[in-house]
């Protein structure tokens, strides 16, 4: 089995609904994204002959995703994140909000992630979102 990496960093805050903790407030990260794309075997034939695929292919996909989240502020979609979108959507400034279907949690995020990248074609083995130097999340269907 080979499997390439490659990476991505972006800046994005979230606000996570019902979390009764430190982290309770809305407050920004600066993520580390690490993908591990698989092959059982090498293209044989073309430009891609001798590789699992063209790592510009993997980047590209990865500015995809940090185009979506970078300095954006992610909420849940519920009651709670509505709110706090539509609220923050009324100032002079408006912020650049995302609802999305779950409580952006490191864990929900590198599953979500991991799909999106699939469904963009990338033969995905392994997502892991850092959400700190120190903390992160490997997502994968093993």
């Amino acid at each position: 089995m080979f499997k390439v990496k490659s990476q991505i960093e972006f800046d994005m805050a979230h606000y996570l609904s019902g979390y009764d903790g430190k982290c309770s407030n809305i407050h920004g990260h600066r993520y580390k994204l690490i993908v591990s794309v698989k092959s059982e075997t090498l293209h044989q034939e073309g430009q891609l002959r001798g590789m699992v695929d063209d790592f510009g292919n993997i980047k590209a996909r990865l500015k995809e995703i940090e185009d979506l989240y970078d300095h954006k502020l992610v909420i849940e979609d519920n009651e709670d994140g509505r709110l706090v979108a539509q609220k923050l959507s009324e100032l002079p400034n408006a912020f650049k909000v995302m609802l999305v279907p779950y409580r952006p949690t490191a864990e929900e995020m590198s599953r979500d992630i991991f799909y999106k990248l699939k469904d963009m074609g990338l033969n995905v083995s392994e997502v892991e979102l850092f959400e700190t130097p120190t903390n992160s999340c490997t997502y994968s269907e093993d």
